[in-house]
């Protein structure tokens, strides 16, 4: 259940009108007039992504602007606020996703790696381990067998890592006349085509995407090795968030179609 942002944090950012939920995401975001209130786990990774917004170059992609409260914080009460950017996620857009994942990595290729990645344990974090073999998977029987054959795939790569934004397949918002906006930024440590291979799983498991898709990515190399850390990192989250009782492992069934996909043109 969505916790509603709380008076003090609404007075905090000088929010008017009543908070309305968006959809997406986990169900915790709110938009207040022309601001978006969540709330953080992090006080430094959310004043660290609030920071990178004003500093990063924005060209060919929109991001939204980090709000601060009337005390000039980042954060009030756990919560942070973001100007409220126009767009929809589209699912029949998927070539301008791709090309935004490139430009956005592209102007992300220079930034530092910041010290919190190595020490945060959120379901996402702990995925990502799991798909770069960084920790043990543990889950689920049920999904062991599928996450185990997908790891019988894996190979090493020597691809240099980045800051990449883990999540962007629907976070990427189109306008007209406007170029995409990038929102809900989650930092990983990883190569940028990552970034990518993801966005293509979750077109492939989620939305309605066919194979044609792999047509605007066949180029980059590794692509499908990334894909595959992409299908484990997925399939793992799941396995995080049942085991805190906030999901099922039902959704996983609608990994298999990709991962015979990418079992036949691995094997």
């Amino acid at each position: 259940m969505s916790v509603f942002p709380p008076t003090v944090v609404q007075s905090a950012f000088r929010c008017q009108g009543q908070p309305v939920p968006l959809p997406g995401g986990q169900g915790e975001a709110f938009r207040c007039g022309d601001i978006v209130l969540k709330p953080c786990r992090s006080t430094v990774e959310a004043s660290w992504v609030a920071q990178l917004h004003l500093e990063i170059q924005q060209a060919g992609f929109r991001l939204p602007r980090p709000v601060r409260t009337t005390k000039g914080d980042w954060i009030a009460e756990g919560w942070q606020a973001w100007a409220f950017v126009e767009g929809i996620h589209r699912t029949d857009r998927w070539r301008d996703v791709i090309t935004t994942c490139r430009t956005f990595h592209d102007a992300m290729r220079n930034i530092a790696r910041p010290a919190f990645l190595g020490t945060r344990g959120d379901p996402f974090s702990r995925a990502d381990r799991i798909a770069w073999s960084e920790e043990p998977a543990n889950c689920h029987p049920r999904i062991t067998p599928v996450l185990e054959h997908l790891r019988s795939l894996v190979e090493p790569t020597d691809l240099p890592s980045q800051v990449i934004h883990g999540d962007m397949s629907e976070n990427v918002l189109f306008a007209a006349d406007l170029p995409p906006a990038v929102i809900d930024f989650s930092p990983f440590w990883r190569p940028a085509d990552y970034a990518l291979a993801i966005v293509v799983v979750d077109a492939l498991d989620w939305c309605g995407a066919d194979e044609s898709i792999l047509q605007w990515v066949d180029d980059t190399p590794e692509m499908y090795q990334l894909m595959v850390r992409a299908e484990i990192f997925r399939i793992a989250i799941r396995d995080g968030f049942f085991k805190q009782g906030v999901d099922t492992l039902e959704g996983t069934n609608g990994h298999m179609q990709t991962v015979d996909m990418l079992t036949q043109r691995l094997s």
